[in-house]
């Protein structure tokens, strides 16, 4: 590895070990865009050592989760998506007929969260949130918007 990877020096950092198969998943995930899944990089980490495991990723993104390195969401699939912090604060909503997801600003949540700070003593994790709903064209009639 040519060029030390953000995730790998936060990982010394901390005092973590960083084995070879640890190495090769973290520059897999750098290295994709997007939210990502575990058998995306599994994908690539099997072309480069064929012997690190499916198990082996998913106890690498637990150990990223846990320290705070990667968000983890349902982006309306049964499959769970990363995505790294490094890529900030980001919200979807994800129709739940075709999938097609949009992008959603910051500003719509902060008075929300602000709100659960303010009235219910909560500190809200909002890092990456998925509104699951049904887009202009999927949308049963039944549904209107003030139903929605």
């Amino acid at each position: 590895m040519a060029v030390q990877s953000a995730l790998l020096n936060d990982l010394k950092e901390r005092g973590l070990r960083v084995t070879p198969q640890r190495a090769i998943i973290l520059e897999a995930i750098e290295g994709l865009s997007g939210h990502i899944t575990a058998e995306d990089i599994f994908s690539v980490v099997k072309e480069v050592n064929s012997y690190i495991s499916l198990a082996t990723v998913y106890r690498t993104l637990e150990l990223l989760k846990e320290l705070g390195l990667i968000t983890e969401s349902n982006m309306g699939t049964s499959t769970t998506h990363y995505a790294l912090k490094t890529h900030g604060t980001h919200h979807h909503s994800v129709c739940r007929v075709c999938g097609k997801t949009m992008d959603l600003p910051n500003s719509m949540f902060e008075p929300m969260v602000e709100r659960l700070q303010s009235e219910f003593d909560f500190v809200a994790d909002a890092n990456h949130m998925v509104i699951m709903g049904w887009c202009e064209c999927c949308r049963p009639e039944h549904i209107n918007e003030q139903d929605s």
